[in-house]
């Protein structure tokens, strides 16, 4: 009886290690997902930063450069987990980086999405989620952020009419000295800091 019950107890951790191991193999879904979150969850808050760079200048940047390391261990591990449960909840709710947590309090929940969708190529996405984060801003810099992040959208789909169509909401938000020609260049300094950022992700940088 004694030795059935060792046989028992070493067969239960034979299987609780091999779970355990490979649940985080090399080609398992939580290695995979691991490797995905790292490199969308630093890319979404590269973005972030760059177009929030726009409204509050380069030292906006560096500080987001700054935990791009803890962004990167973060979207791993928590890409890892979601793998591993083929769950999309747990992948809604994974933790967020330091840094991440900071820029979307700075830009609001609404923002902080639609600037990871526009990393990700996903331009119509980021635009409805840009149209909402407008609509919930109740500050002037969250309202331009928006707005901005639906222009950047808009100019790399080519819909140069759309594009346009935002920059009388822009002007006002952009106070003295605010001009379409200052707007015009703010749409196409972000578009090239985005495309940057999703080089040195490794991603496409015109979404090809």
């Amino acid at each position: 009886m004694q030795q059935s019950k060792h046989f028992l107890s070493a067969v239960l951790t034979m299987v609780a290690t091999s779970v355990v191991v490979s649940g985080c193999a090399s080609g398992s879904l939580a290695s995979e997902g691991a490797e995905q979150g790292g490199k969308s969850g630093a890319l979404g808050g590269a973005v972030a930063g760059a177009v929030g760079s726009l409204i509050w200048g380069g030292g906006f940047v560096e500080n987001v450069v700054a935990g791009t390391v803890v962004g990167a261990a973060s979207g791993a591990a928590m890409g890892g987990a979601a793998g591993a449960s083929e769950d999309k909840k747990i992948a809604e709710q994974r933790e967020m980086s330091e840094r991440d947590a900071a820029l979307q309090q700075k830009l609001g929940p609404d923002n902080f999405e639609a600037a990871k969708q526009l990393a990700l190529c996903k331009h119509k996405t980021a635009i409805g989620k840009a149209k909402t984060a407008y609509g919930r801003a109740q500050d002037n810099d969250r309202k331009r952020y928006a707005l901005m992040i639906e222009a950047i959208a808009n100019k790399e789909l080519g819909n140069s009419s759309a594009q346009q169509q935002l920059y009388p909401m822009l002007l006002p938000l952009y106070g003295e000295g605010g001009t379409t020609e200052r707007i015009e260049q703010d749409v196409e300094k972000g578009e090239s800091l985005i495309q940057q950022a999703r080089t040195e992700n490794g991603q496409s940088a015109t979404c090809e």
